[in-house]
């Protein structure tokens, strides 16, 4: 039983009550006492705890009473303890006065339990009437089970506590319906069950718990081997501590306990039961030891239980309190050699020392570590659950996604870099519901294809960078066309290639490749980790992200070809950098000739973009007022019109009104350098001046989906003719011409239907780079395609040119731009169709051109 229940407030309780500490070194003490009670943060530094001896002279005070108030009173987490009488009337009762105590509630920790002590204990207390018979001892042995859970009460510090709580509650549940089944159950089930029945009792072990129940009662197990029961109470005890205290479960409460139990035992000498309970600790201790040294091999499953004795002896031990901490490391050094679990400290405190009751007033209390490895682990779990999602919707990830890393990145409500799942990242809601089906069909195909090249070991990835996710239809259509054009070639080549998509962006106010830098990032990210990406191409429209995209990709050795692109500078800003088509100033001086030779204009007036980001808008005007000027035609306005409020220049519509002369004017023409999605505004305002004496207005290539839209019925009095890479109006039955013969099987369209000339130009760049790459591989078969690319691409020159669909294409020594590229002047008609007026250039099957259209012999030329 308890000595007596420690009711301070704080450690020191005043120095009446400390007496029993006053002597030399009781603080060095304290010290290693407070050190061994805290476990460590870390499980592989838990080292074997002694069983502190405190000798002191005969007739001086215990000082058990004193040190009960450290683990009562310890600062963060309090630790369970159990202040017991040596000289109790039996091993069974000191035992259970011991875990009675430990049992009790503390504040901040769950309550520990004795699931085997308590097993154990039943075990040797169950008895069977002689007259049962053999086939009814399990049953009777689960009723008798049953029963001890009922009644069986333990006494602890806060009273009466039922023995009950030491079993799940499922084994409670299932002993009270069906006793024989949950005893069976238990036993298999139950790792303490299991546990106590794989124990040694009698010499043997009866591998199981039901036959140790059996054997206890028939063999008389407790009353022929005392010993043995006794050893076995104290292991099922230190087990039960070992258990409670575990750290390698995720979810144990082990990881909460910061200290040690307590166990503080006036430990009378002789042959008290004190004294067999120190013995017992020690020698079960020693019996779970592996190895020669606890240093090379420590002790496999060491007890987290402090046992500090007091006893009156007049022989002092070697080691005085004051070399508390010394005496430890020592005795640590020789416990694997000596096997003596007891550290014996000399304490006399008959003659008090000088000032010890002023340094025991001032020594803090006991601090324990606060456990934060579990909640820290529950905060990042539930932190993880919160933010994970929100991180992978920003990466364009699945919600639940475990990838650290992303290849696309969420800007606004666009997915911007690479994906090779277009069908998920890349159709976005506001597709209209006529083109989504068109747009999915062409993402399926390429996505089929790469997996059929992905099987062939000497396949090669290009990259095709494009706005992806545009704001209006009339994009989106431009969009379906490039990737069927893509897929085409994809399918058509001896090259296997795998065709991965990336997205640059709309961003605001429709400007498009907004995001290309970012896309380029990802790209080069991608093609550090894959060898296999070659090239990129795409880039269909000339902007400052464009020129920022061509820098970065050049800049990391990836070659880039260009469909549509043609700024005047965009050819010069790296060599890693071609294109397919014509540049702007190719297409202004087309327009020159065109407007003087078959319009007969002696006055244009110029418009463009207001955009600073649009560098091609600008570039074409500034190209075409030299080009008009060098024909000797005036250029009577040079005026741009407002994209957003911050630009320069007037709305479309004002700008043009004012392209209406003030009264009739002979060879006047209007040159429109903007973009497709101002034209109609332009168009309306200058109708609303000119009062049905509209001039003719030149168009450039940007305007090809006006027409294709028939956005040209609104504007019946209006000659239009633009400027057009390639288009299938160009031969009188475009399905003699390969590419457009495979894509009219497939698409089940007709040339008539079929007026937009990006699906040749995205079909001529992925043609473009399969010949660079044959052309590597003809020259070392063994080489790496990428290192080798670029020089493959330069070696298309004129005299070995390549039959595009849209035009001849062999580049130039120095431009890196195809040499006198095909450029069509095209009249835009009120049906979305297009009949040619102007062919410069060569384009393949002359002969099957449409009527009256042949290569202009007078064309401006570029030079060589």
């Amino acid at each position: 039983m308890a000595l007596r229940r420690t009711t301070s407030q704080g450690w020191f309780s005043g120095s009446d009550q400390t007496r029993g500490l006053r002597f030399s070194g009781a603080i060095e003490v304290l010290r290693l006492l407070d050190r061994l009670a805290s476990r460590p943060r870390w499980p592989a530094r838990d080292v074997p705890l002694p069983i502190v001896q405190l000798r002191r002279p005969l007739g001086t005070e215990s000082p058990l009473e004193a040190l009960a108030n450290r683990p009562a009173n310890a600062r963060g987490r309090r630790v369970p303890y159990a202040l017991v009488d040596g000289a109790a009337e039996s091993r069974r009762k000191l035992l259970d006065d011991v875990v009675g105590q430990l049992a009790s509630e503390v504040r901040g920790v769950p309550r520990l339990r004795f699931p085997r002590f308590a097993l154990v204990g039943w075990l040797l207390d169950l008895t069977l009437d002689e007259q049962v018979e053999a086939e009814e001892e399990e049953r009777e042995i689960a009723r008798e089970f049953r029963r001890h859970l009922q009644r069986r009460m333990r006494v602890t510090r806060d009273g009466m506590q039922d023995l009950a709580q030491d079993f799940p509650w499922w084994i409670r549940l299932v002993i009270g319906v069906m006793p024989r089944i949950g005893l069976a159950l238990m036993a298999l089930l139950w790792r303490p069950a299991t546990w106590v029945g794989e124990q040694a009792l009698g010499g043997r072990s009866r591998r199981g718990f039901y036959r140790l129940a059996r054997a206890v009662v028939k063999e008389r197990l407790a009353e022929r081997h005392e010993d043995e029961v006794g050893d076995l109470l104290v292991l099922a005890l230190l087990e039960d501590l070992r258990r409670s205290h575990r750290r390698w479960t995720v979810w144990g409460t082990g990881r909460r306990r910061t200290g040690v139990p307590w166990l503080l035992l006036d430990d009378h000498g002789g042959d008290c039961e004190g004294q067999w309970l120190v013995d017992t600790i020690g020698r079960v201790r020693s019996d779970v030891r592996s190895g020669q040294s606890w240093r090379a091999n420590p002790l496999s499953r060491p007890d987290p239980l402090l046992v500090v004795t007091a006893v009156e002896s007049a022989e002092p031990p070697r080691t005085h309190a004051a070399d508390a901490l010394a005496g430890y490391h020592d005795w640590l050094r020789q416990l694997s050699r000596t096997g003596d679990w007891v550290l014996a400290l000399d304490t006399d405190s008959s003659e008090p020392a000088r000032g010890i009751a002023g340094a025991l007033s001032e020594f803090p209390s006991l601090r324990l570590r606060r456990a934060i490895a579990a909640p820290l682990v529950l905060l990042l779990l539930a932190g993880s659950l919160v933010a994970v999602p929100f991180l992978n919707h920003a990466r364009c990830d699945e919600w639940w996604s475990p990838s650290v890393r992303s290849p696309l990145q969420r800007i606004g409500e666009e997915c911007i870099g690479v994906s090779a799942d277009p069908l998920r990242h890349f159709v976005p809601d506001s597709v209209p519901a006529d083109i989504r089906p068109a747009l999915e069909d062409a993402y399926s195909r390429i996505v089929a294809e790469n997996r059929r090249a992905a099987l062939r070991p000497d396949a090669i990835t290009i990259v095709f960078l494009s706005v992806l996710t545009p704001s209006t239809a009339n994009s989106f259509h431009a969009l379906v066309e490039e990737l069927r054009g893509v897929w085409v070639a994809q399918k058509n080549s001896d090259v296997p290639m795998k065709v991965l998509l990336a997205n640059g962006g709309e961003g605001p106010g429709g400007r498009g490749l907004a995001s290309g830098d970012v896309a380029a990032d990802k790209i080069v990210e991608l093609a550090a980790r894959d060898r296999s990406v070659v090239a990129v191409t795409g880039l269909s429209i000339s902007t400052d992200t464009a020129k920022s995209v061509v820098k970065l990709l050049g800049s990391n050795a990836l070659p880039i070809i260009g469909t549509l692109t043609s700024a005047d500078d965009m050819a010069s800003i790296n060599e890693y950098y071609y294109q397919i088509g014509p540049n702007n100033l190719r297409e202004s001086k087309v327009a020159a000739y065109y407007a003087q030779s078959r319009l007969n204009v002696t006055d244009v007036a110029i418009f463009f973009s207001g955009d600073p980001g649009d560098r091609y808008s600008q570039n074409l005007a500034e190209d075409a007022r030299l080009s008009f000027a060098e024909r000797g035609i005036v250029v009577s306005q040079y005026k741009s019109y407002r994209v957003a409020n911050d630009d320069e220049g007037l709305a479309p519509a004002s700008l043009g009104q004012g392209a209406c002369p003030a009264q009739a004017k002979p060879g006047y023409a209007v040159f429109y350098a903007g973009r497709a999605q101002y034209l109609a505004e332009f168009l309306r305002g200058m109708n609303s001046r000119c009062q049905g004496a509209t001039p003719p207005v030149i168009a450039s290539d940007s305007s090809t989906r006006f027409i294709l839209e028939g956005t040209m019925a609104q504007f019946p009095n209006v000659r239009l003719d633009y400027l057009s890479f390639a288009s299938p109006a160009a031969w009188g039955d475009c399905a003699k011409v390969p590419f457009y013969k495979n894509y009219l099987d497939v698409f089940r369209r007709t040339c008539q239907t079929l007026g937009d000339g990006r699906s040749a130009a995205a079909y001529d760049a992925i043609q473009v780079l399969a010949e660079g790459v044959r052309q590597v591989r003809r020259t070392d078969p063994g080489a790496r395609v990428r290192e080798g690319l670029l020089a493959g691409i330069g070696s298309i020159r004129p005299d070995n040119a390549i039959q595009g669909a849209t035009g001849t294409i062999g580049f130039g020594a120095s431009t890196r731009l195809p040499s006198n590229k095909a450029v069509l002047v095209l009249q835009g008609n009120t049906d979305t169709t297009s009949t040619p007026r102007l062919l410069c250039g060569e384009l393949p099957f002359g002969e099957d051109l449409a009527e009256g259209l042949t290569p202009d012999g007078g064309c401006p030329r570029d030079p060589q």
